[in-house]
């Protein structure tokens, strides 16, 4: 990979969309619900050949959640704008994801209602609420509370509060220090799994808590995103293109499918560290360069943008679909599984357009004050989002634009 072109560091502002981005947000789901699928052990007999398949093959999507994260990273370093603030920028991410996560949870608590299921418990709905339910160590009952997937956003939470301060930090530092917090977070997250097993139930928390729920922890991936995008913004990237990147996802999957169990759920994350390091400034780059991106096609793109709705809304289809049809079906023939499948792949997807238009669109619009986007300048390139309603202190800290919307190139 050459050098990005010195337009890109000089003035970000040039740089296109990065659609491949949200192109790839929506494989990361895809792979979560083909995860979720596979342990839903109605679906197919437990012992069949289509199960084992599907264990061997599926399980890795565990590792969508670490490529979030990253990307996460990645999109609000990237999308720093020099006149926003931290309170609007904290403000935006909750407009962002707080109403899914709320409409998510009544519908979960109606479902679980109609199973006969007890539904108020002041505990569970508090840290839900709060967003603070993976803090709690050794307490599944409170981490995947109500609608399962929400556990993440605990940890979004946790991010967002400290980016401010990281980002900051980190343009204090020059680049060979990005390179070396690259090389470390990357370097942590791979061993952080085998090497936690040297201790026994370190301060009397499961491993399991520790590797794969605890903010704290889960922040290096993020870290390692903002490292990953100001990097590539200021044009000192280097890396393979988008196809070796794949190679070496591949790779790392069918590793982390012959590591034992005892690894636990992290181990994938571990496994594919390094590959999603490579793709995402591939993708970006390839956006910037308007070269040629599969991840880039319209389709694609307009499901990476109802992503997060999908993921919110996939556990509780799959929920439903399970108890209309049947929990204790022993031998459903693999046909009838596979169609199954597919009527709840399905429902989630219209489930999660209906969120995204009904729910996210309208609720960022009515909260943060924005209308649509002004285009300015050449293809692609976009503006700031207008009119966030709220005031802008010239004294307070650099943050970064709203993500999650299509994702943006960097505006001057």
């Amino acid at each position: 990979m050459t050098t990005a072109p010195a337009t890109m560091r000089d003035n970000p502002s040039t740089a296109a969309r990065l659609d491949s981005l949200t192109g790839l947000r929506w494989i990361a789901a895809l792979m979560i619900f083909c995860l979720h699928i596979q342990s839903e052990s109605n679906y197919f007999v437990a012992d069949s050949r289509a199960q084992h398949f599907l264990d061997v093959v599926l399980a890795a999507g565990r590792s969508g959640v670490s490529f979030f994260y990253i990307l996460s990273g990645f999109v609000l370093a990237w999308s720093v704008r020099p006149a926003d603030t931290t309170r609007r920028f904290l403000w935006r991410r909750f407009a962002k994801i707080y109403p899914n996560h709320f409409v998510t949870f009544l519908v979960a608590v109606l479902l679980l209602s109609w199973r006969g299921m007890e539904v108020f418990n002041p505990e569970r709905i508090f840290y839900n609420l709060t967003l603070l339910h993976s803090w709690v160590p050794q307490r599944d009952d409170i981490w995947y509370s109500f609608n399962g997937p929400s556990w993440s956003l605990s940890c979004e939470a946790f991010f967002y509060l400290c980016f401010p301060l990281i980002y900051a930090g980190l343009k204090r530092l020059r680049p060979a220090a990005w390179w070396a917090i690259t090389a470390g977070s990357v370097v942590f997250i791979a061993v952080l799994p085998f090497a936690i097993k040297l201790l026994h139930e370190p301060f009397g928390w499961s491993e399991h808590f520790i590797v794969y729920h605890l903010p704290p922890i889960r922040i290096a991936e993020f870290l390692l995103g903002m490292c990953l995008a100001l990097l590539v913004r200021d044009g000192r990237w280097r890396g393979p293109g988008m196809w070796v990147s794949f190679v070496v996802i591949i790779a790392g999957m069918a590793v982390a499918a012959t590591l034992p169990e005892q690894y636990g759920l992290a181990r994938d994350a571990a496994c594919t560290v390094v590959g999603f390091t490579l793709l995402i400034p591939a993708a970006a780059l390839a956006d910037v360069r308007r070269t040629r991106s599969i991840w880039r096609a319209p389709r694609l793109v307009w499901l990476g943008e109802v992503s997060f709705a999908f993921y919110m809304v996939h556990e509780i289809c799959l929920y439903a679909v399970r108890h209309t049809f049947g929990d204790d079906e022993p031998h459903r023939p693999t046909v009838a599984a596979g169609v199954l499948v597919l009527a709840t792949f399905c429902l989630a997807l219209v489930a999660a357009v209906i969120l995204y238009e009904g729910v996210e669109k309208p609720m960022m619009r009515l909260l943060t004050g924005r209308s649509k986007r002004p285009v300015t300048g050449g293809r692609g390139a976009t503006s700031a989002p207008a009119g966030d309603g709220l005031p802008a202190p010239a004294h307070e800290p650099l943050v970064a634009a709203a993500a999650g919307d299509r994702i943006t190139a960097p505006t001057a």
